[in-house]
């Protein structure tokens, strides 16, 4: 799992996800080496695990965040930080749509 591959950009921390896609649904698995970055992540893993990639796409992950409180108690390095989180697995959804449809 921690491979500069999987590493996602843009955070503070180091923060690492990877996924595979069985039955057409996207199963993640993401670390940190941060302990409240690791809550982050259990948080976006429960909002998009084992969805289609579909279903990741169209998922309101603002409102999602907005229905938490989320973004008020972080700071902003730690907010940008869970954007590119959310963004990462919005690309490999994107990704995984388009080889799904070739």
């Amino acid at each position: 799992l921690h491979t500069e591959d999987r590493l996602v950009r843009g955070c503070q921390s180091q923060v690492w996800i990877d996924t595979a896609l069985e039955n057409g649904r996207l199963q993640l698995l993401a670390d940190s080496d941060a302990f409240i970055v690791k809550g982050l992540l259990g948080l976006v893993l429960a909002a998009y695990n084992n969805r289609t990639p579909a279903e990741i796409l169209a998922f309101d992950i603002d409102a999602y965040f907005q229905q938490l409180e989320l973004l008020r108690h972080l700071s902003a390095t730690r907010g940008n930080g869970l954007r590119a989180m959310v963004q990462r697995i919005q690309d490999i959804a994107r990704q995984a749509q388009g080889a799904q449809s070739s």
